[in-house]
Order: C-alpha cells, then structure tokens, then sequence
C-alpha cells in the first residue's frame, strides 16, 4: 500500500505542476494525519437524524461496521461522491454495516433538499461542531470508518471514486472478527472511549503564521474578509493560513470574475476548495 501510495503521488508530481512548498508540507500533514488517526479508539457520540431517529455510538460498536461520511451541501466533491455511497449502502445495509452522513451545521432545510435530490438512503444528520472536531475533520468530504474492534480502520479526506476498492477488504476481515467472537465488548469500548474523547491533535502546522503575499483589489479584499473558509475552521479567508484560504486568495488575485456578484463568486470558490488541504 505504501509503495502504491509513493508511485501515486510520484505519478502526480511528474504530471502536475510543481506546487509551492507550504502546500506540499499541507499535504504531507494531511496524510501523516490521517495514518496517525487509523487504530486509534473511535470517539463516541450522540446523533440525531433527520428523521428524529437517535444514534449512539456506543451501541453499534462491536456490533456492525460503521461508516461516517462528512459532507456539506454546497461542497461539490460531496455530490459528486454520495450516489457511489449510497449505491454501496444500499447492497451492504441488511448485514453489520452502517453508513451515516454528517452535515456541517446546515439548515435542515438545506440538508432535506440534499438527501431528496440525490436520493440518499442511508441516514443523515446535522452536527453543529462537536463530532467534527472529535473526529479531526477540517475538509469536506471526510469519510471514516470504525471496524468492530472500535477503532478507526480508514480515515480518507477527498471523495471516495469505488466504495467497493476503498471497504470491501475492511468489511471482509470485520466480519471475520465478529464470527470469531473477536469484537470489542461495549464495556471494554465504553471505558476505552471514556479515555479517548477525541482523536489526538496533530495538525500543528495550523498555528503557524504563514505571510501570504498575493495582492488583492478592494472587491477581493472584501471577499477574503467576508467569506468563510472552507477548510473547516472558524477564520474568514482573509486570517486563514491554510492551503485553502493561500488558493482563495490566488484565485480572488489573478482571476477575472467580470460581473459576477460577491455572492455568486463565494459560491463558486467554495465548491472548487472546499477539499481544503488537499
């Protein structure tokens, strides 16, 4: 896998033009990240489904293989990724498995239009920070999966292409476990999850002060100081000093939006970054 990994991102360095330094030390933290997050206890939480259904961690762990899907609806990525899930939801759903989506704090109106647009059949609902900072996510989409021995088995940021390349072989060697009476008891993830709240922080690189040297006019000054970033965190563009927000600003410098208005520019920026990072 590693060594898959390495021609992977060789293949794009050969193919891509070459992307400054802070970016790439963005990424490489991204991936460190998200290896340092598999094997470690799954955090517990409490969600509420669109539905009025509750769902409780802690009930399911060591009983089905969960799979969390970070998502917004305004994130294309998102879209792009959610009938490749729910087509592997729906051939999955009557065995141990379970697949939940996990808006950002939208509207439920928002979120009930997302789900009948695209036909969503496996469970959503909204959170309003807490999972996502227990689980780490700065970029949508962020997809995780918890084996039955309560820990983070796949941790992946950017959409998943073939849902069946990216769980079968989890699903396969979960359920192996879960014959063979290998799965963590609910007291023994109970007190494990207890200890472990959230996964450890490692994404230090976000306090670092990077000096961002692109040049706005006053309207993209007025976007960056306005707009949101979509790399998950609680900064406008303007303060931000991740990857996301250096693009937002390269874009809002060198790119012609002629008459567009700020709101249809915000929209559009959002859908192209909203992978932060990556």
């Amino acid at each position: 896998m590693v060594v898959s990994a390495a021609a992977l991102g060789f293949f794009h360095y050969k193919i891509k033009p070459k992307p400054d330094n802070k970016l790439v030390e963005n990424y490489a933290n991204t991936l460190r990240n998200q290896e340092q997050w598999r094997g470690q206890i799954a955090p517990d939480f409490e969600l509420t489904y669109t539905d009025g259904q509750r769902f409780h961690l802690a009930d399911a762990v060591g009983k089905k293989i969960v799979v969390l899907n970070f998502f917004a609806t305004w994130c294309e990525p998102c879209r792009a990724e959610t009938p490749e899930l729910n087509q592997y939801y729906t051939k999955e759903k009557d065995r141990d498995f379970i697949l939940i989506g996990i808006d950002s704090a939208e509207t439920a109106e928002l979120v009930t239009d997302y789900v009948h647009d695209l036909k969503v059949d496996f469970p959503v609902g909204i959170d309003q920070g807490p999972i996502e900072n227990q689980y780490g996510v700065r970029s949508f989409p962020t997809t995780v999966l918890i084996g039955v021995n309560g820990r983070v088995q796949f941790y992946e940021t950017g959409s998943i292409a073939n849902a069946e390349v990216a769980f079968d072989n989890l699903l396969v060697e979960n359920r192996r476990q879960l014959q063979a009476g290998e799965a963590i008891s609910p007291a023994d993830y109970s007190r494990e999850a207890l200890a472990h709240p959230a996964l450890p922080s490692v994404r230090p690189e976000q306090d670092v002060l990077v000096v961002d040297t692109t040049k706005l006019d006053a309207r993209g000054a007025r976007i960056a100081a306005a707009m949101d970033c979509p790399c998950g965190c609680d900064k406008k563009v303007e303060k931000c000093t991740c990857a996301t927000s250096r693009n937002i600003k390269t874009a809002l410098g060198k790119e012609d939006f002629k008459d567009q208005s700020d709101a249809v520019i915000v929209k559009s920026l959002n859908k192209r970054f909203c992978q932060g990072p990556m």
